[in-house]
């Protein structure tokens, strides 16, 4: 098989999938009709075109004594903004608000129409912890007398419901923990701030779990804990509930531990991010929710679009007319790469703003850029007297080095934004990494595919092809 035929195949594949995640039916609600309301009913878009919740919190900071607000408020603010990028909410916009001297979290998540959904991952103090059962009891109502154990205290013994259980068999269960694990003649404790990551996937046997890794002083604690509570049950806990209760029935000694419980996919990812992006350092009261819409307004929503589609038609214009054909070959790459780009956004569900909307424009001019130095540079081989094919071949194996730095040049800046910025930034980084990545792939691959198949399309007013160069 030739190469150019491998490559029409892998061409086909990757625009057949990009318009399969780009238009299958997910059952969300179209952005408007018609066509373009079922283009875009599969990318997630951002607070400025769409809407969205706004959320603000008060910070519960009696129990915490005399504390800088200020400061305090910046730390939340980091727990929050890996939560929601955790959640691939990159555009959310957190900040500080006053409210006469106290100091409040304002939290903008676009596309989020239920404010309780943003509220389960924003006000929850996400603290997570392990603790040894020393009791259990079936019984609708939480027990309400601490039994006396030998060697412990009652200040530190407390009632909690295992969910799990629940989930399982239908019926509540209380188990009594005790967070000081004993060890020996040491008491140790494990929580949160030793787990290195912590992620949602789906086994065949339980549904979809909650896989941890521990960090090197975790993975040793784990180990010693998991030793000493061999046959006995030690309680996984999140805030104020026991995530699951299993028996330990061995030392776990590879540094990792499951979650199980019959989560559902959201609940299972939702306590994933919980855990991983760390506790929050105060606890947060709602004080004020409400769903708004898109912040840009629609007519200047519909002018940015009008006047997006006006420059694609003059830039498809301008190619045919200068090009010819090599200039159609380069608008279908055009368009072919926008889509490429648009079902890359579906699939991975990130959220598209106006920002964003700027790196897919910014990727239109890479991807017409590349094109344009093949063009030049097939044009340069066919004045050597080389013949349409023998251009096409040379212009491509010559520019390709190129269009690789100079895009790579480009991701790397990128991904520096990716890395390093916040919200709207992350958002730009996102669509134009994946539009050069794409734009790469689209001038190289597809461009190459369509030239090498219509090369007789291509005039050549230097070299007059024999009727068997045609044929090739």
């Amino acid at each position: 098989m030739r190469i150019d035929r491998i490559l029409g195949i892998i061409s086909i594949v990757v625009i057949a999938l990009a318009i399969f995640f780009l238009l299958y039916p997910s059952g969300r609600r179209a952005t408007g009709g018609g066509f373009l309301g079922t283009l875009f009913s599969n990318i997630h878009l951002g607070l400025d075109i769409k809407g969205g919740s706004i959320l603000e919190f008060s910070m519960r900071t009696e129990e915490l004594g005399e504390v800088d607000e200020n400061e305090l408020a910046n730390q939340v603010i980091a727990v929050l903004r890996n939560r929601l990028d955790a959640a691939n909410f990159t555009e959310a916009h957190i900040k500080k608000v006053f409210a006469g001297n106290r100091v409040r979290i304002r939290i903008e998540i676009p596309e989020v129409s239920d404010p309780a959904k943003a509220e389960r991952l924003i006000g929850r103090k996400g603290r997570l912890y392990f603790a040894e059962v020393l009791d259990s009891r079936i019984q609708k109502e939480k027990p309400k007398d601490i039994p006396l154990i030998p060697g412990r205290s009652r200040k530190d013994l407390v009632w909690m419901k295992n969910v799990s259980y629940e989930k399982r068999y239908g019926k509540p269960e209380w188990v009594l923990v005790d967070e000081n694990i004993r060890v020996g003649g040491r008491i140790m404790k494990l929580d949160g701030t030793k787990i290195r990551d912590a992620k949602a996937s789906v086994d065949p046997a339980e549904g979809y779990v909650i896989n941890l890794s521990f960090n090197n002083e975790g993975k040793k604690i784990f180990a010693d804990i998991t030793r000493a509570l061999v046959n006995k049950r030690l309680a996984i806990i999140l805030d104020d509930v026991v995530l699951v209760a299993p028996v330990v029935r061995e030392p776990i000694v590879g540094g990792g531990a499951r979650i199980t419980g019959r989560f559902k996919m959201e609940e299972a990812q939702e306590i994933a991010t919980l855990i991983k992006s760390g506790n929050l350092p105060v606890d947060l009261v709602k004080v004020e929710e409400q769903t708004v819409g898109p912040l840009l307004g629609k007519d200047i929503i519909r002018q940015s679009l009008i006047a997006g589609l006006i420059g694609l038609i003059m830039v498809l214009i301008y190619m045919i007319l200068y090009y010819r054909w090599m200039g159609v070959v380069a608008d279908i790459a055009l368009l072919y790469n926008t889509f490429l780009l648009l079902g890359v956004l579906a699939a991975t569900k990130a959220i598209l703003t106006l920002p964003g909307i700027a790196g897919i424009i910014l990727t239109i001019g890479t991807t017409v850029d590349g094109n344009i130095i093949i063009f030049e540079r097939i044009k340069e081989e066919m004045k050597l007297g080389k013949t349409t094919y023998n251009s096409i071949v040379g212009g491509f194996t010559k520019a390709t080095s190129t269009i690789v730095d100079a895009n790579l040049t480009t991701i790397i800046a990128g991904l520096a934004l990716y890395i390093l910025g916040k919200g709207a930034i992350k958002g730009f980084a996102t669509t134009l990494i994946i539009g050069v990545i794409g734009s790469m792939f689209t001038v190289l691959v597809v461009s190459r595919v369509l030239l090498d198949t219509t090369h007789n399309l291509v005039k050549n007013k230097y070299q007059v092809e024999t009727p068997e160069e045609v044929a090739k």
